[in-house]
């Protein structure tokens, strides 16, 4: 079988792609003339598949290499597929046969308006050039004019799919602005989203939803379009978004709590039915369920799974898994409760980043304002655990994200490493709930 141009072509990485579909506009501007034509289309992308019509634009996968071309859609066929022509062939095949879960359609925005400033394709040489709308023509193509012809015609007709906005500037976005974007890469920690500025704006896993996001690709998808806002403005041109209306980088969110009233006054001594709703590595975080329906989450820490040694959490707890647990401590001013599956009176094993004594009473009066030596020993979403030593006594303390420095932390581990030395202030100790509090800000923040 003759080799067809999708075999002879090998497609370019993702990230260049990427970067050449989605390259910040100043970069072409700043070299006349030295950007090829890319299908990028303006206020839109791909989007559900909906209704397909003979005509419409579309990504499509290619039968001989699984990869995405632009195209349009030629026919409908009996069977349900699509017959996709190709934009640009380059000597192969000019259309395939494609089914509909192949096929992303390509919104193209059509209502520009006449003195608008865009960017066009210049149909003598298929490259982007800055213009201004003139006129709409009866045929759907718009007249432009060319900021800098160089010597070539000063207008042209031009297609809708071959014309986009300018992107926008950094020194244009405003905090609290609401955009619509598209999802380009979803990481562990967020998404990159295009809102059409010169560069992606950063999701947080934070900024989803009004609460904890377990697992972020249960929210966001590549190519998903979403309504966000701009949370904040960094330096470099970076911008943080948020899915969640008022949201703001600097304020730490803090979801409607829970009133763990209920759970301070249960008697330490009784069993309460609970379900695993998360897994870390220094424990698992447990959702409580009292009598009376009412329900929190708790954490459970690893040292009070069981009596004796815990190495790994999930070789002793999954997701969803139904256990018995004890309430240990409610504290009410920071609206955390912990939870023990050990009988009361037993201190349960080690393991993790967490070492014996689990006695704290070494630390107790030590100046909060002296700061000593301590070593991250694992890190979570909202902190990090750092062991500290003091007259041959060592234990970890919780080091919360607020407290790694002033100003406002986006990721954890963006500032910290497991393994790290760090500079720490011991800010409280409570002996009977077996937690240390840590701080590396000085005292007067």
């Amino acid at each position: 079988m003759a080799k067809t141009f999708r075999s002879v072509r090998r497609p370019l990485p993702l990230l260049v792609v990427l970067a050449l579909l989605y390259a910040p506009a100043f970069v072409q501007l700043s070299v006349p003339r030295a950007q090829p034509a890319v299908a990028r289309r303006s206020r839109g992308g791909e989007a559900d598949i909906g209704k397909l019509a003979v005509g419409d634009a579309v990504s499509a996968i290619c039968p001989d290499d699984d990869q995405w071309y632009p195209g349009a859609i030629d026919t409908i066929n009996e069977d349900g597929t699509f017959s996709v022509k190709w934009e640009d062939p380059e000597g192969g095949p000019e259309s395939h046969n494609v089914a509909a879960d192949a096929i992303k359609k390509i919104v193209i925005f059509k209502d520009y308006k006449v003195g608008e400033a865009i960017e066009a394709v210049f149909p003598d040489d298929s490259y982007w050039y800055p213009a201004e709308v003139i006129k709409a023509n009866e045929d759907g193509t718009f007249a432009v004019k060319w900021e800098d012809p160089d010597g070539g015609p000063e207008q042209s007709d031009v297609q809708p799919k071959d014309m986009k906005y300018p992107p926008i500037p950094w020194e244009k976005l405003e905090v609290g602005q609401k955009y619509t974007g598209t999802v380009r890469s979803v990481l562990d920690f967020g998404a990159f989203v295009d809102i059409g500025a010169e560069s992606e704006g950063l999701l947080h896993i934070s900024r989803i939803i009004e609460g904890r996001v377990d697992n972020i690709y249960d929210h966001l998808s590549e190519g998903q379009t979403v309504d966000v806002w701009i949370a904040g403005k960094r330096e470099e041109g970076k911008f943080g978004l948020t899915m969640i209306e008022g949201q703001k980088e600097g304020e730490r969110f803090r979801p409607a709590q829970v009133d763990m009233a209920p759970f301070a006054s249960v008697n330490p001594d009784e069993w309460q039915k609970g379900v695993v709703a998360r897994i870390a590595p220094f424990g698992a975080f447990v959702t409580v369920t009292l009598e009376d329906g009412t329900s929190a989450d708790g954490l459970l820490h690893l040292s009070k799974i069981k009596e004796g040694f815990v190495d790994n959490v999930e070789d002793e707890l999954s997701l969803g898994q139904e256990v018995q647990v004890r309430i240990d401590n409610v504290d009410l001013d920071t609206n955390r409760m912990a939870l023990s599956m050990v009988e009361s009176g037993f201190g349960g094993g080690g393991g993790g980043g967490m070492r014996q004594p689990k006695d704290f009473s070494a630390f107790e009066g030590m100046d909060p304002d002296t700061f000593v030596e301590g070593k991250v020993a694992s890190i979570a979403p909202f902190g990090a655990f750092v062991t500290i030593t003091k007259d041959g006594a060592s234990a970890d303390g919780l080091l919360h994200i607020r407290d790694i420095r002033d100003g406002f932390v986006e990721s954890v581990e963006d500032e910290l490493s497991v393994g790290q030395e760090v500079q720490v202030r011991v800010e409280s100790v409570d002996t009977a709930a077996g937690r240390m509090s840590l701080s590396m800000k000085p005292s007067s923040f």
